[in-house]
């Protein structure tokens, strides 16, 4: 036999024994192979681009949330200390506490609001320092005009002189529920000093320094994401009936189910996330706690501007239901709309926090939403609270010095009314 036909024989034999050896035999199974069903690949949400001219805040919608609950809570604990002292010395005079309560002054309210508005302040610098990114003051917005910075106070004045104005043609009440703050000339220079001094530092702060911020960064990527805006509508609408059965329940009841709706959805969400990739904790927490801020609102204000502001909740969830029909939008569409949006929410808002004091009269209150439309649009131009801080402070000024006039030096108080 040839070297050829060997080797052929020899790689004959090979390939049989190699076949025998991978053929099942009762002595000798194949392993059971354990075959995995196919799975999809987990795709990740696609980025969204954000305007380069979007809001950028180092805080999120929590700690915008933690802020008005700490406002809350300052403010209760101050203004009960403040009552009681203010009880004790009238006791003399025989006021009940119940009739003390309804009518409280303004030896009541300015130092319990002042110094709320500290604590506030406090708790936003806390918040801004803790995520240590960029300075205090860079961040909230303060940058001094470097130009003839009193042309914005002279701005006020006129605004307030023009409001004042217009005012004639409006339903204005004659008496108002803050007019009880000007019964005497000390409550009357009691307020001149909050509504000059503290209260247009504290309210640009809140308003147009973290508010809108927050609104305007969260709304542009709200209007790029069809999928989103649907999930902020039904959001909307549960807080829309939310607040209806808080503002009708007991306040016992009101308080337990708040806290049980806050502990309900935080456990929810963090159920829903360890299954996941996993998710922020403040993003975990915010529905609960908007839950609990609402809550607490819906509380605090009178049945006609808790229906406004439910009937303004149905109006946004339907017009962005409309909007969700719609193919997404490119990337300066949505700023434009998310800021626009963000500009209304942040005017009515200021706008409805003063309307206790207004007796939720729509003619004041259309005009502080006017002037809280022209201080965020003055944040949104210069980028900067500082402009709107000086109108404001120019505006309350011109008030209270067309009403210091008026009322001879606030001797005759009772001018206010005719």
């Amino acid at each position: 036999m040839s070297s050829e036909a060997s080797d052929k024989h020899l790689n004959r034999l090979e390939s049989k024994k190699v076949s025998e050896s991978i053929v099942p035999s009762p002595d000798h199974p194949l392993p059971e192979m354990q075959l995995e069903p196919p799975t999809e690949p987990l795709v990740p949400e696609p980025r969204v681009s954000i305007n380069p001219e979007a809001e950028n805040p180092p805080w999120s919608g929590l700690d915008l949330v933690i802020i008005g609950l700490v406002l809350l809570a300052a403010l209760f604990f101050f203004s009960a200390i403040f009552f009681m002292l203010a009880l004790h010395e009238s006791q003399s005079s025989g006021t009940s506490a119940t009739e003390f309560s309804r009518t409280p002054g303004p030896q009541i309210i300015v130092p319990s609001m002042t110094l709320a508005y500290f604590v506030m302040l406090g708790a936003m610098y806390g918040l801004v320092k803790r995520q240590r990114r960029r300075p205090f003051w860079q961040a909230v917005g303060w940058h001094w005009p470097s130009g003839w910075w009193l042309g914005y106070i002279v701005f006020g004045s006129i605004l307030a002189v023009g409001l004042g104005e217009l005012s004639r043609v409006l339903p204005i009440p004659k008496s108002l529920p803050m007019d009880r703050f000007f019964q005497n000339r000390q409550g009357a220079y009691l307020m001149m000093f909050f509504g000059v001094a503290i209260a247009p530092f504290a309210e640009e702060m809140l308003f147009r320094g973290f508010l809108y911020p927050v609104l305007d960064r969260w709304l542009e990527t709200l209007f790029m994401t069809p999928q989103r805006i649907r999930r902020g509508c039904v959001w909307i609408l549960i807080m829309a009936g939310w607040g209806y059965l808080e503002h009708h329940l007991p306040i016992a009841w009101s308080l337990l189910l708040a806290a049980v709706a806050f502990l309900g959805t935080a456990a929810f969400f963090v159920a829903q996330n360890l299954r996941s990739r996993g998710m922020q904790a403040h993003f975990m927490l915010l529905p609960g706690a908007a839950l609990v801020a609402w809550a607490l609102a819906s509380r605090s204000i009178a049945d006609h501007a808790f229906g406004s502001a439910t009937a303004g909740f149905v109006v946004l969830a339907c017009l962005l239901g409309v909007v969700s029909t719609a193919s997404p939008v490119d990337v300066s569409a949505a700023g434009r709309w998310g800021r626009a949006v963000a500009v209304l929410i942040t005017s009515g808002g200021f706008a409805l926090v003063h309307g206790e004091q207004l007796g939720q009269a729509w003619g004041p209150l259309l005009l502080l939403f006017m002037i809280g439309l022209v201080l965020t649009l003055t944040r949104v131009v210069t980028r900067s609270i500082t402009p709107g801080f000086l109108i404001h402070v120019g505006y309350n000024l011109t008030l209270f010095t067309l009403l210091y006039l008026g009322t001879d030096h606030f001797r005759h108080l009772e001018r206010m009314t005719q």
